[in-house]
């Protein structure tokens, strides 16, 4: 049997995988599901993460808890081997129902595994606001440098722009005996873009994040599903026209020149009809 808390956390973490605050700004499984036919996604991939592996490693497990929850995001195939979204993504504004957090604890520093250490935090602040509301998202904010480096801060995602608001007058909560001070996300853009309105473009603080919505990440994952369906991008190829050749004008006869001429008198023969200068190519 599976535990039932153990089934609701593999299906809580696999709906977020697939959902629109996660999906489009995964850049592996974003890829993985442009590369799939139908974007099927096999569930052993999803099995291996490190957060479902932290939940269990008996991929038995996962497919059951899979199979008998009734999902709105995702779905399973005939075999119950791949997974895939039921529906299209869909573009949100995500910072209107989102607050941002900081004064977290910096709990990746001089840890053995500081990506379980932060995985687990998450689930301490989701905890935390799901008191206050329904929680979609927590996402932890990194430095752009190699390695990246958790900075203490964070955004909470909720169902609706309401919620967050609510959500922000708290101005305050305890986690771990620390502080954490709350600000409505997009309150926290205006601060930070009145900061950097007058510094040089190149000191302003810059979004890396993967983004399927922007232009030129769809046009690279088009290609590349087009690539791994077998498609080339180059356009057919056109066959090209040859003129059919002129007939050959039949050579007059010669009048027949004075016996004294005769001898130095020849008859002009035709000349051969020249080939085509190039085969026609076959269209593709």
């Amino acid at each position: 049997m599976v535990a039932s808390t153990d089934a609701q956390k593999i299906c809580k973490q696999v709906e977020f995988y697939f959902s629109d605050s996660n999906l489009p700004y995964d850049k592996f499984l974003w890829t993985l599901r442009a590369n799939t036919p139908e974007g099927w996604i096999p569930i052993e991939t999803i099995a291996s993460f490190k957060k479902m592996k932290m939940i269990t490693e008996d991929l038995e497990v996962v497919v059951k808890a899979l199979k008998e929850h009734e999902s709105e995001i995702y779905e399973l195939d005939a075999e119950a081997k791949n997974i895939r979204r039921k529906s299209e993504v869909v573009q949100q504004d995500h910072a209107v129902r989102s607050i941002y957090i900081k004064g977290l604890p910096l709990v990746d520093i001089d840890a053995k595994d500081p990506v379980a250490e932060l995985f687990l935090l998450q689930d301490k602040i989701d905890d935390l606001f799901s008191e206050h509301a329904k929680v979609l998202c927590v996402r932890l904010k990194k430095t752009n440098d190699r390695p990246k480096k958790f900075k203490g801060s964070a955004y909470v995602e909720f169902e609706n722009a309401e919620e967050a608001k609510k959500v922000a007058e708290l101005k305050q909560v305890e986690l771990d005996g620390k502080t954490i001070e709350i600000l409505y996300k997009p309150t926290y853009h205006e601060m930070k873009a009145a900061e950097y309105k007058d510094a040089p473009s190149a000191n302003r603080p810059r979004n890396f994040s993967f983004n399927a919505f922007k232009p030129q990440a769809e046009a690279k994952f088009a290609g590349n599903k087009r690539k791994s369906a077998g498609f080339s991008k180059a356009e057919p190829k056109k066959a090209k026209v040859v003129e059919e050749a002129k007939p050959v004008e039949e050579a007059k006869p010669v009048e027949a020149a004075p016996a004294a001429a005769a001898a130095a008198v020849a008859t002009e023969e035709a000349k051969p009809v020249e080939a085509a200068a190039a085969p026609v190519e076959e269209t593709n």
